[in-house]
């Protein structure tokens, strides 16, 4: 590229780079800004002249150069999002790729732009969370309101019976205590309304639910790469477009297969993530692993209710936030008696089939396309 060129690209604020598309070496960075240095910690020097599979580690490098592939095989500009372990940090980017063409019409370069979403979604996942919480204990609040009122409510009005038949049949003496039965009976009145005024209350909150459209082997994608940046497990998922809830469905499956990773045992844990529409509103996910498996699935979600915000919510946290969608999770062992199978209910719908170019594909890291 030209000095000038290269120039006019430092002068802009957000990260730029752009790929070559020469035949000898197919998909090579030959720009990169320096705002997409400062924003990901790569030189020039260690970035210039790599593919994306050379750039990054194992499966996000093969995800990057697939959206890099398909762009430049279609000539139509694109745009995606990817999570990214930069500085040791999870980074959300959307990158919008543009194709380039010479005089003859024929694709020659792509200029990448990046822009870090993580604020926002952090910020969406931290409200998500937070609600989630909130609702779950209003739903325990509730529960034990109800109890309480129940246990009360008959006490109560066996009092105003008393005080009622003690005023019916007492005579007054000017000493002041049919004054009191009738204060009696009063307090017993305005303290079964106020029962009634607190389970109202604990029944009014609510948590705003998402429902956009996503494909789930893209979402998954990003949840391994952020996960096993160095592709030394095993992972796959079912490669659907679903409309549901995003961020809540990501942090659960986040929190899930982080667990099934740390807790396997082994050296490469297998992983995999299945969904099945099992009625109209309703979906059914499954988290498979041959890990250690739980002691006793059936309390396997009745501990580690505290969040945290290095691994998340805890296996309570996760059925709060489920319960809050309206859904339910258990967990079990397989007949195998190896590894666990995690079930959990969502609403949403599978819309179908992901879109060709959504998951990456699997190909040698060596391959190159050729120029067209």
């Amino acid at each position: 590229m030209e000095q000038s060129e290269l120039e006019l690209l430092d002068s802009i604020g957000n990260p730029v780079f752009v790929l070559d598309l020469d035949p000898a070496r197919w998909l090579t960075y030959i720009a990169w800004n320096n705002a997409a240095i400062e924003r990901s910690g790569f030189s020039k020097a260690h970035v210039l002249g790599k593919t994306a599979l050379e750039l990054y580690p194992g499966r996000l490098g093969r995800a990057a150069y697939e959206h890099h592939k398909a762009v430049a095989e279609s000539g139509i500009a694109a745009s995606y999002e990817i999570a990214l372990p930069l500085f040791a940090k999870e980074r959300f980017v959307r990158t919008t790729l543009t194709p380039l063409r010479n005089t003859k019409g024929e694709v020659y370069r792509l200029v990448g732009s990046a822009i870090d979403l993580s604020s926002e979604r952090q910020q969406q996942q931290a409200q998500i969370m937070a609600a989630a919480e909130v609702k779950a204990l209003t739903a325990e609040m509730e529960q034990f309101v109800t109890m309480a009122a129940h246990d009360l409510r008959t006490p109560m009005l066996n009092v105003q019976e008393i005080a009622f038949m003690l005023r019916s049949d007492f005579e007054d003496h000017g000493d002041g205590k049919l004054e009191l039965i009738e204060m009696l009976e009063n307090v017993s009145i305005k303290a079964t309304g106020l029962i009634s005024d607190v389970l109202t209350y604990a029944r009014a909150a609510n948590v705003e639910v998402r429902c956009v459209e996503f494909d789930l082997g893209q979402l998954c994608s990003n949840i391994f790469t952020v996960l096993d940046p160095q592709d030394e497990h095993h992972f796959s998922s079912k490669a659907v477009r679903l409309a549901c809830d995003d961020v809540a469905l990501q942090i659960i499956l986040r929190n899930l297969i982080d667990n099934a990773v740390k807790h396997s045992g082994q050296a490469s844990a297998n992983v995999r993530v299945c969904v099945s529409q099992i009625s109209e509103d309703c979906l059914e996910f499954t988290v498979c692993d041959n890990g250690r498996g739980f002691h006793d699935p059936s309390i396997a979600f009745l501990g580690g209710a505290a969040f945290n915000t290095e691994s998340g919510f805890g296996l309570l946290g996760i059925k709060r936030l489920v319960n809050a969608r309206g859904g339910e999770i258990h967990a079990e062992t397989p007949e195998s008696n190896s590894g666990t199978i995690i079930r959990f209910t969502f609403p949403g719908k599978i819309l179908g089939e992901s879109k060709p170019g959504f998951e990456p594909a699997k190909f040698e890291p060596a391959a190159r396309l050729e120029h067209t």
